[in-house]
This record gives C-alpha cells, sequence and structure tokens, in this order.
C-alpha cells in the first residue's frame, strides 16, 4: 500500500502532466498521434495512484510478488514502447528526408539544365 502523501503527489503530478499535454496540443505544438500513448500512461498513472490496491492486483495477475517490483517492471516496459514508437517515427523522418532531398538535387539540376539552355540562346 502507497502512502497517502505518495498518492496525492502522483494524482497531482498525472493531473499536471495531462494539462500541459492538452495545451501543447491546443497550440498545435504536439500532434494528437504522438500525445495518445502519453495519455494512455496518464489515465494508467492516475488509475492507480487513486486505486492503490489495483497495483497489488496487476502485480498478482503478473506474477510479480512485490508490487514495487512491478512498478519497475511496467515504467521499463512503458519505456521500451515510448522507445520504439520514437525509433520508428525517427527511422520515418530521416527517409522522408532523403527523399526530399533527392528530389530537391533532382530540380535544381533540371533548373540548371533550364537556366543554361536559356543563357546559350
Amino acid at each position: 500500500m502507497i502512502s497517502l502523501k505518495l498518492q496525492i503527489i502522483l494524482v497531482v503530478g498525472s493531473v499536471l502532466s495531462f494539462l500541459i499535454l492538452l495545451n501543447l496540443l491546443r497550440r498545435y505544438r504536439l500532434e494528437l498521434k504522438y500525445s495518445m500513448l502519453w495519455i494512455f500512461i496518464m489515465i494508467f498513472v492516475m488509475i492507480l495512484s487513486l486505486f492503490p490496491t489495483m497495483f497489488t492486483h496487476v502485480a498478482n495477475i503478473l506474477g510479480i510478488e512485490m508490487p514495487v517490483n512491478a512498478l519497475f517492471f511496467l515504467a521499463i516496459f512503458g519505456m521500451i514502447v515510448i522507445l520504439f514508437s520514437l525509433t520508428v517515427e525517427i527511422s520515418r523522418a530521416t527517409l522522408k528526408i532523403k527523399e526530399l532531398s533527392q528530389e530537391l538535387g533532382i530540380l535544381k539540376h533540371e533548373l540548371k539544365q533550364i537556366n543554361d539552355s536559356c543563357n546559350k540562346d
């Protein structure tokens, strides 16, 4: 069982994080598709902090004896999921940058050929 002080800190932290996330979404500083995982994590933390006995049940379901070990497991798993999703997005962005760079090079080459042919005439 977690202490009341820690429970309050977790709830306040979750609410503040959620408000910051909503503000970033509102100002278009963060896309909705990237924020969905964070929203899920914040809701999960808030539910577990409001109902700490559920965490013991989650630990039992996972076959983990101590709830604090389940907390570490879930935190590490969450970080791995976030890292994986960021790696996918970085790979996608890198491929898009490469494609756009190649298109830009082709367009510059074509523009130079057009300028050269206009200067010869």
